[in-house]
This record gives structure tokens, C-alpha cells and sequence, in this order.
């Protein structure tokens, strides 16, 4: 399926065999949602594409795009994850921003408010990584240890 322009080549025709992301150069990490998509590229910016009800493309809307599009002013970034209705992104600096769907809390920002552009996950420092689930979130710190957040209905 591509019926939200997920695969990023500025249309919604499904594909059997693989086709660039329009515009798109220098990635060095992507991840993939449900309906969405996010990249990395080398200068720590992070771009997404896809379904944007809830505002996981991050770019202060709620249009969806089959083109990738700069997810708000993030800088420095060195992972990112896509969830369910959700994405992540690690910066240099060991903070974690979130934006998209917060139902349960999976963005970590103390509310259950969606969220269209990044928000700070408070606090959470020292990340090295992330991941991201359907309803929740997960972060690597660099001692080793983890941290979670968002849905629980399961344990």
C-alpha cells in the first residue's frame, strides 16, 4: 500500500518493486511507521512523508505529503524512529523529541496532547538511541539502562 504517500515518490500508486524517495540524498538512517516514513540525513536533519492526521510528519500540520518534508527546526539529530502515529528523534546532546499522536502519552512530554511539531521528552537525558512502538516509546541511555513511556495497557 501507499494510499498516504508512505513510500515518499510524490504518489499514492501502490509498488512492487522499489522507487526512490523524491528528493531525498545523503540519508543515514530511516525508519517506518504504519503510514509513515522518516529519514536521517548526514547534516543531523530529519525529514518525513507520509499520513499526517496527527501530525507525525512534524511539520506544524496536519497535511499529509508523498514527498518528504523537514520535521520542524530539529538540528543535530543522530537516530530517529517511526511508531504507529508517532516518531522520535535523538539529538547530539543525548535529549529526545517526539511529535504525532500522544493518546497514551507515547510522546513523553506529561500530556496526552498530539503534538505537530517536536516536543522535548521530559526528563529523559543522556539517550542513545530509540525506538518506537504503536502506543509507546523507548529510549537507550548511554549507561546502558532504558527508559519507556506511553501505553501500559498490556504491561
Amino acid at each position: 500500500m501507499n494510499a498516504s504517500g508512505q513510500l515518499g515518490d510524490g504518489t499514492t500508486t501502490a509498488r512492487t518493486s522499489p522507487v526512490p524517495v523524491s528528493g531525498l540524498t545523503g540519508v543515514v538512517e530511516v525508519s517506518g511507521g504504519r503510514d509513515l516514513s522518516v529519514a536521517l540525513k548526514a547534516d543531523g536533519t530529519v525529514w518525513a512523508w507520509g499520513l499526517n492526521t496527527n501530525g507525525e510528519l512534524g511539520d506544524g500540520t496536519t497535511t499529509s505529503r508523498t514527498r518528504p518534508v523537514r520535521v520542524g527546526q530539529l538540528t543535530n539529530v543522530v537516530h530517529v524512529a517511526a511508531g504507529r502515529d508517532h516518531a522520535l528523534a535523538v539529538r547530539a546532546d543525548g535529549t529526545v523529541w517526539s511529535w504525532g499522536l500522544n493518546a497514551s502519552g507515547q510522546l513523553g512530554d506529561g500530556t496526552t496532547t498530539q503534538r505537530t511539531s517536536p516536543v522535548q521528552v521530559a526528563g529523559v537525558s543522556g539517550a542513545v538511541d530509540v525506538a518506537a512502538g504503536a502506543d509507546h516509546s523507548i529510549a537507550l541511555l548511554g549507561d546502558g539502562s532504558v527508559e519507556t513511556w506511553g501505553e501500559n495497557s498490556r504491561g
